[in-house]
């Protein structure tokens, strides 16, 4: 049986792992490190399979670079920090660099997808009161912000379901999900439900219940993507597909089954998770509805759902025209240049036949 012991052992595991992957969120490292690789610094909410084995296996030092991996612990503080210096590339949902670029006018690309939306779901304490989504009328909802990332999906499952934002549930402002997740499980909290995707959903135990995914609702998703600034872009054009290519390498690795306990292997050296749990994500990241993007390419029409998702809830103050906004171009929302040069440089096939950004 669950016990509240098994919450805060795992609580303390959890602290300990992010505490152990936190690193400086300060000014980027110089451009050409000592050991003579290029420094890529990397804000991630968390690591990807592809990333495990892309530093595991060497193919981001095959590719001359030494990626810093940065924990974020929030929309917010993410893009504060990058729109500061502070990181080169980050991996995070395609919807909160469309916030940015539609809303604030940042000039930010994206420019390689991570994943299809890692299995996201939404989970209930059901030791607080509630035993289903119904039961979430007139109360709050743990996320990052109110306005990024997967609130609007969270919305559209909520409204599946009969509940509407704002007259039926407000939100609680806790951060990203390795801090939502600590909260939803401690019973001192008043966290009731948040969003919830791998590892943490694979250390769901009563009496945390889960009543959605939400790819029972959107599907196909573009999720997380790697994002530049337009001027990272156009001074460190070789980095960005160097580091792409590494990605595309270690996808093609995973996928080959043969490599199946070399890549659980890498996931436990990275993410310090126990075998079983290594095992899981492994899986996850095959998954064809959620999993990761084996090949780094962005799906069209995930990105057209995700745009369309935020305009249907009034996301955008000026609502643009999604497929000619995903459509990729120089200096646009995706710039697929970089993608493009990448699979051919690792030999893979197809890359496209016509100009840079088709």
């Amino acid at each position: 049986m669950f016990t509240y012991f098994r919450v805060f052992v795992l609580q303390a595991v959890l602290a300990s792992l992010f505490l152990l992957t936190l690193q400086t969120t300060s000014a980027s490292e110089p451009a050409t490190a000592g050991t003579g690789c290029t420094t890529v610094q990397l804000g991630a909410f968390g690591k990807s399979v592809m990333y495990d084995v892309a530093q595991q296996e060497g193919f981001f030092s095959q590719e001359g670079l030494c990626v810093k991996y940065n924990q974020v612990v929030s929309s917010t503080q993410q893009f504060n920090t990058f729109l500061a210096g502070g990181y080169d590339i980050i991996s995070t949902a395609l919807d909160n660099v469309a916030n940015r670029v539609v809303n604030q006018g940042k000039a930010i690309t994206m420019v390689a997808a991570q994943d299809k939306g890692p299995g996201f779901v939404l989970a209930i304490n059901t030791a607080k009161g509630v035993n289903s989504i119904a039961d979430l009328k007139g109360k709050a909802i743990a996320v990052d912000a109110p306005d990024s990332g997967f609130v609007f999906a969270l919305r559209k499952v909520l409204a599946a379901n009969g509940l509407y934002y704002p007259q039926d549930y407000s939100f609680e402002l806790v951060g990203g999900t390795f801090q939502r997740y600590l909260s939803l499980i401690n019973p001192a909290t008043s966290t009731l439900a948040t969003l919830l995707n791998p590892p943490f959903t694979l250390a769901v135990h009563d009496p945390i219940k889960i009543v959605a995914k939400v790819s029972d609702y959107l599907s196909p998703i573009q999720n997380a993507g790697y994002a530049v600034t337009r001027s990272y872009a156009d001074s460190n054009g070789s980095t960005i597909t160097a580091f792409i290519k590494a990605l595309i390498e270690a996808g093609s690795f995973i996928a080959e089954p043969a490599n199946h306990s070399r890549v659980v292997q890498d996931i436990i050296n990275e993410q310090s998770l126990p075998p079983s749990q290594a095992e899981a994500t492994y899986q996850l990241a095959l998954d064809p509805v959620s999993g990761e993007n084996l090949d780094a390419k962005m799906d069209r029409q995930g990105m057209i759902n995700i745009i369309n998702l935020r305009t249907e809830f009034n996301g955008f103050t000026n609502p643009p025209n999604a497929e000619a906004f995903v459509r990729p171009s120089r200096h646009g929302f995706y710039d697929s240049a970089f993608w493009r040069a990448a699979c051919k440089s690792a030999g893979q096939q197809p890359c496209g036949n016509g100009p840079a950004n088709e």
